[in-house]
């Protein structure tokens, strides 16, 4: 039987065989990618704004939080696109919780990252993510394909309706 996830108590760091949960924002500006070069000599090439999970926080506002710090704030809409599981090194595993930020504006430069923005419809493997997914999720949420519903027939046991 495969081992469940549960966590222990909260760390202040990543621990060998631990897990952890991630979020990571797809800014999105005029149709098109947003990441950013950083210069920081331990995170030095382009990426996308994230932070891991603090214990007990609200997702949507750990997004919104991000998009402050790295994006200026200027959004017009903030939503939940997808939810990714990666290993990590040492045995470790991250939940990742992925949300796309429409910007109202372009984000500007500061001393340690700067934004990149692509052109239309083109995009590179930025991390652990396939440039199909971060293509999928620059379209955003209308744009996925609207799934059937598919209505159950009543059930009459003990005369309820499920």
């Amino acid at each position: 039987m495969p081992a469940r996830a549960y966590f222990g108590p909260p760390r202040d760091g990543f621990v060998s065989g631990g897990a952890h949960i991630s979020v990571y924002l797809v800014p999105v500006y005029r149709g098109r990618l947003v990441v950013f070069d950083v210069q920081a000599r331990e995170a030095r090439g382009r990426w996308l704004p994230w932070d891991i999970l603090d214990f007990g926080a609200n997702p949507y506002e750990a997004a919104s939080a991000l998009a402050d710090e790295w994006c200026g704030g200027a959004l017009s809409d903030l939503s939940l696109v997808d939810v990714m599981s990666f290993p990590v090194e040492g045995g470790g595993w991250e939940l990742t919780l992925i949300f796309r930020a429409e910007l109202d504006e372009g984000p500007r430069a500061d001393e340690t990252r700067t934004p990149f923005v692509f052109a239309p419809g083109k995009v590179d493997a930025i991390g652990p993510f396939d440039p199909v997914d971060l293509l999928r999720w620059i379209d955003g949420p209308s744009a996925a394909p609207a799934r059937p519903h598919v209505q159950k027939p009543p059930s009459t046991q003990a005369g309820l309706l499920f």
